[in-house]
């Protein structure tokens, strides 16, 4: 038997939502990489996105099952020089949860603003079952880092596996909030357009 991983929920992630709903290629076919190459209805962007996506597991870090929460400090990041029109991404304070998502933003240059939250170091999915990833915890952290007056927006993407908050979240905060993918791997998909690559 296979030694535990963390979970970085690779299998959660939908290509069909973003890739195939135009084409004919069978989606078991479409999770190869050299056919995404010569799919006619994918841009470009798509189909680098895709490749991210799929080839996640090259890049991504991996360990051990989280047994104790992994703190770091609850903080501001700014990814890439991001000005005030730039996106905020909302995640734990998790060591685990930073290291995946600098892994996925080093696979391009898209400006962002991280907002990590006070999770007492847990990764999103153990948060939600603590209740520490919490709508007063989100207004804490937006208070502290004072990000307001860094942009020129109030729109945040918040994890897919907080979406049950959403609501709450957007009502504490005042904020618009976006639910984004439960894989941080699909980012680039779900960014679209405001994805910018490398290379």
């Amino acid at each position: 038997m296979s030694p535990l991983k963390t979970n970085l929920y690779l299998d959660n992630i939908d290509l069909k939502r973003y890739c195939l709903k135009n084409t004919t290629t069978p989606p078991e076919e479409a999770e190869d990489q050299t056919c995404l190459d010569d799919c006619p209805f994918l841009t470009s962007r798509q189909i680098q996105a895709c490749k991210l996506a799929i080839g996640a597991r090259t890049y991504l870090p991996s360990g051990p099952p989280i047994i104790v929460p992994q703190p770091i400090e609850s903080d501001l990041i700014p990814l890439n020089e991001p000005d005030k029109n730039s996106m905020v991404i909302v995640s734990g304070n998790s060591r685990v949860t930073f290291e995946v998502l600098t892994a996925v933003w080093s696979q391009g240059f898209t400006p962002a603003y991280l907002l990590l939250i006070d999770c007492l170091g847990h990764t999103v999915d153990m948060a939600m079952v603590f209740g520490e990833f919490t709508p007063q915890r989100l207004k804490r952290a937006l208070e502290k880092t004072g990000i307001e007056r860094k942009l020129a927006h109030r729109r945040m993407i918040v994890p897919g596996l907080a979406s049950i908050l959403a609501v709450d979240f957007a009502k504490t905060t005042g904020w618009e909030v976006v639910v984004g993918p439960v894989c941080a791997a699909e980012l680039p998909l779900f960014l679209g357009d405001r994805w910018v690559f490398s290379g």
